[in-house]
């Protein structure tokens, strides 16, 4: 991936090139092409020959490596998009995001870059203009985008109740991916990054959403800003949901700012039409819209002044549409040094 301008990088790229140099890893999108004829989808050693000339694809001003955690027992693969302009006094905003190999090429499109010399001098004065921050994508080494059973595990709580998850057996495991990313992510690249303490944004999608959620409603002191898009709240039955009355009464959020979007595609719940009986009857008993509203309205209806939270709903979506939808727009929501005016 290219590298900061060498003649225009601030001191701080500087140290942060050459620090991390060494141990991080170019990043490489690997496609797999399948086909009728195949039941398997065919890697690109299966392919033959291709030129020796072609390489993985790559991101500009992204870097990557692999880590493993003492907490989960994990291996993740971190993806890292470079601010485009030097942090102010306070350091960057941090956008923490969830699945990252499936969200950061979605981030690609909305995040500043740095103007280049034959840009317009428009472009330039809106580059200069937009806020900086600090992207940090959570992926796995397995190098999946969506790795099942690895996120099922961490973005989960505990639960006694049947988990309503056809896919995956793993769950329970959100406690220790939450100390993963506090207690060993956040101190390794506070080494090479200034960060806003009071600025960090957690944004996941579907089980990620799940989490960003039970994270706000148990240990809100780690991030300021959540964006879940099309959270599973329905997962063990509803739990998060069902305990958040209870763990309101216990948090004061005067001494936790929050600002949180709610988002979910109406057709996750309220399709013009199913594609079958058995679709019906998921869709139904997950109340995907149904209880994402009913979450934030619980948040509003807390009477916390410093907890803001916003609805939307949005029709003609379904369940994926929710990953792009919010991958694009959390961007903003996250670096803004004020997002109140997009909660409104």
């Amino acid at each position: 991936m290219t590298a900061p301008n060498a003649a225009k990088a601030s001191p701080m790229f500087h140290r942060l090139l050459s620090m991390m140099k060494m141990s991080l890893l170019v990043c490489g999108v690997f496609m797999q092409v399948s086909h009728p004829g195949y039941s398997q989808p065919l890697t690109p050693e299966a392919l033959a020959p291709l030129p020796a000339s072609w390489a993985p694809a790559q991101l500009s001003r992204s870097y990557s490596f692999d880590i493993d955690s003492t907490n989960t027992g994990q291996r993740y693969r971190i993806l890292i998009g470079l601010p485009h302009k030097a942090a102010s006094a306070t350091g960057y905003p941090v956008l923490w995001a969830l699945d990252g190999l499936a969200s950061f090429p979605f981030m690609e499109v909305a995040r500043p870059r740095p103007a280049a010399p034959n840009e317009s001098a428009q472009w330039r004065e809106k580059i200069g203009n937009e806020p900086a921050g600090l992207i940090v994508a959570i992926g796995y080494a397995s190098g999946e985008a969506i790795d099942v059973n690895a996120r099922a595990l961490d973005y989960t709580p505990p639960t006694t109740a049947k988990t309503g998850d056809a896919f995956s057996s793993q769950h329970g495991g959100a406690a220790p991916f939450l100390r993963f990313l506090t207690q060993e992510l956040r101190p390794l690249l506070a080494r090479h990054f200034a960060m806003n303490p009071q600025q960090h944004t957690l944004f996941g999608f579907s089980y990620g959403g799940l989490f960003a959620l039970h994270t706000l409603s148990t240990q809100p002191q780690y991030f300021q800003r959540y964006w879940a898009a099309s959270p599973s709240l329905w997962f063990g039955d509803h739990q998060t949901l069902r305990e958040l009355p209870q763990r309101l009464e216990a948090l004061n959020f005067s001494q936790h700012p929050a600002q949180v979007m709610l988002t979910v595609g109406l057709d996750e719940q309220y399709p013009a039409s199913f594609a079958s009986p058995a679709v019906q009857k998921r869709l139904e008993a997950r109340t995907m819209v149904d209880s994402a509203k009913r979450f934030a309205q619980i948040l509003a209806e807390a009477g916390q002044a410093d907890l803001q939270v916003k609805f939307q709903g949005l029709p003609a979506h379904d369940h994926h549409d929710m990953l792009m939808h919010g991958a694009r727009r959390v961007i903003d929501f996250a670096f803004a040094p004020d997002s109140a005016a997009l909660l409104r």
